[in-house]
């Protein structure tokens, strides 16, 4: 069984990851549309800092960040799949078309963060 800190290292350097791609979209004003709907940049500062403190309190690695962060990881995936199962769901970065494959991709990736975080919520750390 994979210990504790391997989850918590690994969500935490997604969570700083993901923050500053939102710090480099507000920096080089990239513009993300949804299908009809364009995202504004001052929602990148908010997600900024969510994900900062996030990625911070994991590398503090309390038990209340695994199950924030699984539970995180599960809205991630049932955000992707949605986009998958309604196919005409255009998503565009900075006029680059991304592709559906792109949230297979992420739906994959982050129901397994999300199992991982679970699992590793309930195991008891000796």
């Amino acid at each position: 069984m994979m210990n504790k800190n391997y989850y918590t290292t690994v969500s935490s350097i997604l969570f700083f990851m993901v923050a500053l791609l939102h710090l480099f979209r507000v920096f080089f004003a990239w513009e993300v549309t949804i299908g009809d709907y364009t995202l504004p940049v001052a929602r990148s500062w908010v997600v900024f800092g969510v994900t900062l403190c996030l990625g911070a309190w994991g590398f503090l690695g309390s038990k209340g960040y695994t199950a924030l962060s699984a539970i995180l990881f599960a809205l991630v995936a049932m955000l992707h799949l949605f986009r998958v199962l309604i196919a005409d769901t255009i998503v565009v970065i900075d006029s680059v078309t991304v592709p559906l494959s792109a949230s297979w991709t992420s739906f994959v990736i982050s129901a397994a963060l999300s199992v991982w975080g679970f699992v590793t919520y309930k195991v008891k750390t000796p």
